[in-house]
């Protein structure tokens, strides 16, 4: 979100990709799989408030297979074959039909490309439907519907959906519709962009004063090869100690399992900064579990600390590094 803030990005922007699915880019190259659907993770910030929702267009979702973005195509009122083309024909004025050759004789049928060569010849063409041959000033030019599968002719072809996953065609009664939405920042969201931007910051300076090497909005490579996000990541070769830290505003238990598996898998300390004090029970009864350094800040003080008594002294002094940190930023403000 701090793309929307600084200008890299306007806004983001709903795409469907070539397997038919929406899509928003800019922000799941930011996320991996443990985020969920880069489209509930844009919900859930609007319904915080810090992003607004613009409608854009809607998609259409596959019946058959969850598919979205399924393809608007004509299909045959008879026999619902989708491979149904119009095409020009020449037709009786009497009773609208196609005319063909005298069946008697070995012609092929008069449509499309042969029209011209016939009526260049002045040949009478034949109706079967009437029974009649059809001089050429008689007959006309008609464009309609003709099924490939079934050799039907019609006016009106059947709306059908087609998915392009599963190959599944709907009529579009039977399919359910997805609006599609652009993101924005909200002011509620720009202020929380430069909490969050603000506080990683100033916990990797305050690191970085202390003698750690740090990287912010960063990835720990697991003992699996997977690479877990970090908001900051600190390391000290000389003390051999590391610090992972996460930065929420309201910290939720998957914050706290996600940065509890950053510690276990590089061997560091986890610590957490609330911005806004808050924290649900569930994940406080976590935090107390597991021994988490939690420092939280309201308006710029320190407000409430977990997992500091259980610490060592080494631990304390975490504490007051980040109670200088809080105290540096309320004075910016």
């Amino acid at each position: 979100m701090s793309e929307l803030r600084d200008g890299t990005n306007d806004a983001f922007d709903p795409e469907i990709d070539e397997a038919g699915d929406v899509t928003y880019p800019s922000v799941e190259r930011h996320l991996d799989e443990r985020d969920g659907p880069a489209i509930d993770f844009l919900r859930a910030m609007a319904d915080r408030g810090l992003l607004s929702a613009e409608f854009e267009y809607k998609v259409y979702v596959c019946p058959n297979c969850s598919a979205e973005g399924m393809q608007y195509t004509t299909g045959c009122p008879h026999c619902a074959s989708v491979h149904a083309t119009r095409e020009t024909a020449v037709v009786h004025p009497v009773c609208g039909e196609p005319l063909g050759v005298d069946p008697r004789s070995d012609g092929e049928t008069a449509e499309d490309d042969q029209d011209e060569d016939r009526e260049d010849r002045q040949e009478s063409l034949y109706c079967q439907n009437c029974d009649e041959e059809v001089a050429p000033d008689e007959r006309k030019r008609d464009r309609r519907y003709r099924c490939h599968a079934c050799d039907a002719r019609f006016d009106s072809p059947a709306h059908r959906l087609w998915c392009r996953d599963c190959l599944h065609t709907s009529p579009p009664a039977d399919v359910r519709e997805q609006p599609l939405y652009r993101y924005r920042l909200s002011t509620a969201g720009d202020q929380w962009v430069a909490e969050q931007v603000d506080g990683r910051r100033s916990l990797a300076e305050t690191l970085e004063a202390r003698g750690y090497e740090t990287d912010v909005d960063t990835t720990v490579t697991t003992s699996s090869d997977d690479e877990l996000p970090v908001h900051v990541y600190a390391d000290d070769d000389l003390l051999d100690d590391r610090i992972v830290v996460g930065v929420h505003s309201s910290p939720t238990p998957a914050d706290v399992e996600h940065l509890l598996e950053a510690a276990r898998e590089t061997d560091a300390r986890p610590v957490i900064l609330s911005t806004d004090g808050s924290m649900d029970d569930s994940a406080a009864e976590l935090v107390d579990a597991e021994n988490v350094t939690v420092v939280s800040s309201v308006d710029g003080t320190l407000s409430r600390v977990r997992g500091i008594s259980e610490h060592s002294r080494e631990d304390n002094r975490v504490l007051e590094w980040l109670a200088s940190i809080v105290s540096s930023s309320a004075s910016k403000r």
